[in-house]
């Protein structure tokens, strides 16, 4: 395949270059555009009725295949004088000699930028290196984002002063070409080896996101820059001079050559960084599908990686044969994204440390919400930019209209954008929510805790925030969804037409579920209940530690959890409103004094109203409400408070422990519980004669029956009888 593109069209591919390095300047994410333009000129495609003639599309292909070879065959001899006339081409006398001296001065260049690069990165980075000196186990995400922005800074100096230095260098003789090549090739170079830092951190163990020694990082960050620098400078110059010759016809054996050598390269950086690239796919250990996921891909890296290589070395083959490479150039900055974004999510894992994530964030404190939220948002945010860099690439390499390009790229950041607004809308409405929520319970007691430290039960507003927040979410997440896919060019009537004859068919079908959610509004409308507080519905009680749509969870002080519909919950039995009197009984030994007693109970009450933590509770203090019963052996006496309904369990204890002292102190003392036998005088034993004659009256002493006269009838039915 002979290609056609003059002069013109290589700068117009230099400018697109230049244009490519600035947007990946500013976002890292981008490092890898490719420059349309500058790759080989796509052969003009058969026509249709050649295409679907009876050889078939195969066997063109095949074909076609076929002839490149041997042209490139025939051709192997003008190789060398291709590769002469290309290194002569960066001087401007065309002197070999020249070339070599202007790519010396080129290097002198990058060599002063290289140093102001490192003096400024040094120079903004001392404070954040002091602190990550002083917290070598935990570093903060914004301390290794201050990292990262020292950097991009860095980046910008040697971006600086190299295009700078463009006008002595061409004082000098350099030719334009040249400078334009070198400065694509240097930007490109130091993104990749900024990319490689922040991985390995040679100096700054801290924040090294990976697992490795202090002298395995430092040789492998050379080893991977210098093999990189080589790599981008064979890429280079087969895509913006080899692949331009048109004075001979050898361009596609230096592009094969240049292939070989690429791809070996590659697989050398395969297996040299192996156990990086492993510790860096597997990243934060967890238990979660991806988690595993990420682990079998790992396992799987050197694999995977060498099958990849001889992929994207076919593609190449196949591409500059059927004029496809700005689909490989493609396939190529799709890698190079995702290993981009896969540094950056675990850059962003490593500030989040695992003792942060072993506590539940929403009772951990406002700044570690803050933190939590910053977290969720960059988790997003990357994500999505690695999306809108992967349609950038892929709109540029199937060639649309320039209408359509712009189009599709308009809808695509339009859709990104609202979903990014939406996620931080709904991160910020659940920082706002969830900052209110900090002092409401964090869950049930567990066994073990102290029975003292009882939280409050929560405001009105605290109980109906978790809902609101629920119903936030639904009507972002339904907007957001409507807005992304009008702008992707979906009719949505339809759909919300649809979405509403599905809601009254559940709401036909599901009229349960409907009265429970009725039920539940007008359960929070009236104030029945709030999160926190201990109820009883006539079959159940416990307390109240969460609200659902259509249900809630009592926690049994047992420890048993009870869910709740709101439509079975009926009468509803409040105890933690207002105050709670609390009567109970003491026993006291018979013959106690009342009145001391009555002045005693007194007493206690005023005096422990001196305690800041119970006056806090108490509302009226202990006293004697009089003698609730007397027993056998026992003075039951019943005494009563008053005291906020939060804990007033403990409030009684500290009474108790107070009177188990004070009346001891005053002579009152408790029932025992014993039985008093007593027992009569001694007595002689009688004999049995005398027990009974003592017992029974006299014979004579009993009175006679008299005799009684039979009635006739009864004569007659017994002669009957008989």
């Amino acid at each position: 395949m002979r290609l056609t593109k003059m002069d013109g069209a290589r700068g117009s591919s230099a400018l697109r270059a230049g244009r490519s390095g600035l947007v990946v300047f500013l976002c890292l994410l981008l490092s890898v555009f490719p420059a349309r333009g500058a790759e080989a000129p796509a052969a003009t495609p058969p026509a249709m009725d050649n295409m679907m003639s009876s050889q078939g599309w195969l066997q063109q292909v095949v074909i076609k295949l076929e002839d490149e070879a041997i042209d490139d065959i025939r051709m192997l001899p003008e190789t060398p004088a291709a590769i002469a006339r290309e290194w002569r081409s960066f001087d401007r006398q065309g002197s070999a000699f020249g070339a070599l001296v202007n790519v010396g001065w080129v290097a002198l260049a990058a060599c002063l930028a290289l140093v102001a690069q490192s003096l400024a990165r040094r120079a903004l980075s001392i404070r954040v290196c002091r602190l990550l000196r002083l917290r070598p186990e935990e570093p903060s995400l914004g301390l290794l984002l201050q990292l990262l922005l020292c950097d991009l800074a860095g980046l910008g100096v040697f971006s600086g002063v190299f295009i700078y230095s463009r006008h002595w260098l061409m004082n000098a003789g350099v030719a334009a070409s040249l400078i334009i090549f070198s400065a694509n090739v240097l930007i490109r170079w130091r993104i990749w080896a900024m990319t490689i830092g922040i991985v390995l951190r040679p100096d700054e163990p801290a924040a090294r996101l990976i697992d490795l020694p202090d002298g395995e990082a430092r040789r492998l960050a050379w080893f991977l820059s210098a093999t990189i620098l080589v790599v981008i400078i064979l890429v280079g110059f087969v895509r913006y001079y080899a692949l331009m010759d048109v004075d001979s016809g050898a361009s596609h054996i230096l592009g094969l050559l240049v292939a070989i050598t690429v791809c070996g390269l590659y697989a050398l950086i395969v297996s040299r960084a192996r156990t990086a690239a492993e510790a860096l796919i597997r990243g934060r250990t967890s238990g979660s599908i991806v988690a595993a996921l990420r682990a079998a891909i790992a396992r799987a890296w050197l694999t995977i990686s060498l099958t990849a290589i001889v992929g994207l070395f076919l593609f190449f083959v196949f591409g500059l044969s059927l004029g496809l490479l700005s689909y490989y150039y493609g396939a190529t900055s799709t890698v190079a994204v995702l290993f981009v974004l896969l540094v950056l999510e675990r850059l962003i894992d490593k500030g989040w440390h695992e003792a942060d994530q072993a506590v539940e964030y929403r009772w951990a404190g406002t700044d570690t919400l803050v933190a939590y939220s910053m977290r969720r948002i960059l988790q997003v945010l990357v994500p999505l930019m690695a999306v809108l860099a992967l349609v950038w690439i892929w709109l540029d390499a199937i060639e649309l209209p320039e209408a359509q390009e712009t189009r599709a790229l308009h809808s695509t950041i339009a859709a990104l954008a609202t979903l990014l607004i939406a996620y931080v809308a709904w991160v910020l409405c659940q920082l706002a929510i969830d900052r209110n929520l900090q002092d409401v319970g964090a869950g049930p007691k567990l066994p073990g805790t102290d029975d003292d430290s009882e939280s409050a039960p929560g405001s009105r507003l605290q109980t109906m925030l978790p809902l609101l927040r629920a119903a936030f979410g639904i009507l972002v997440a339904v907007i957001a969804a409507l807005i992304v896919l009008s702008r992707l060019g979906i009719d949505t009537a339809p759909l919300i037409a649809g979405a509403g004859v599905f809601g009254l068919a559940i709401s036909f079908g599901s009229q349960s579920m409907v009265r429970d959610i009725i039920s539940g509004l007008f359960y929070m409308w009236d104030d029945a209940f709030r999160v926190g507080e201990y109820i009883d519905t006539g079959r159940l009680k416990g307390t109240v530690e969460k609200l659902g749509i259509r249900s809630l969870k009592l926690r049994h002080h047992n420890g048993p959890l009870h869910t709740i519909p709101y439509g079975q919950l009926g009468a509803v039995t409040n105890l933690s409103r207002d105050f709670a009197t609390i009567k109970f009984n003491l026993k006291l030994e018979p013959g106690t004094d009342v009145e001391l007693v009555r002045r005693t109970a007194k007493q206690i009450g005023l005096a422990m109203q001196q305690d800041p933590e119970i006056a806090a509770e108490v509302m009226l203090p202990l006293k004697l409400q009089g003698i609730a019963e007397i027993t056998e052996n026992a003075v039951v006496a019943r005494f009563k408070f008053t005291a906020r309904p939060v804990k007033p369990s403990w409030v009684q204890r500290e009474y108790m422990k107070r009177m188990y002292q004070v009346f001891a102190e005053k002579g009152i003392t408790f029932a025992s519980g014993a039985l008093t036998l007593q027992t009569a005088p001694h007595r002689p034993v009688a004999a049995p004669g005398e027990i009974l004659r003592a017992v029974l009256p006299p014979a004579e002493a009993l009175p006679k029956p008299e005799p009684q006269e039979v009635p006739t009838p009864v004569r007659a039915a017994a002669r009957g009888i008989a």
